[in-house]
């Protein structure tokens, strides 16, 4: 019978050798997969956002938690560093108009 049903402690686990590689595949894929929600992320600052309040409001698990805090912390910084840079550009703009003549 299951030992963990009759002591209440988890059983260990010993890994065999296909085990491990199958193990380290999925390890692989998950974070390929949170690499590119964050790259999602940095491109779309929306999309962070957006996906950042719903993983982090309903997930169960503080490891999606952390993830979705990521993707609303990185959402929030592209929006401000991209506010910034058009700030500088229009000042920048100004000017170059003021000495070259040149403007947006």
């Amino acid at each position: 019978m299951n030992e963990t049903y009759l002591t209440g402690q988890p059983e260990k686990v010993i890994l065999n050798g296909q085990e491990k590689r199958a193990q380290a595949l999925v390890d692989i894929l998950y974070l390929f997969g949170v690499t590119w929600l964050y790259v999602a992320c940095l491109i779309y600052p929306l999309y962070g956002i957006i996906f950042g309040v719903i993983i982090t409001a309903s997930s169960i698990s503080d490891k999606a938690k952390r993830i979705g805090k990521i993707c609303l912390i990185l959402g929030i910084i592209n929006i401000v560093l991209s506010i910034i840079v058009l700030i500088i550009l229009l000042v920048f703009s100004r000017f170059l108009n003021d000495l070259i003549g040149w403007g947006l």
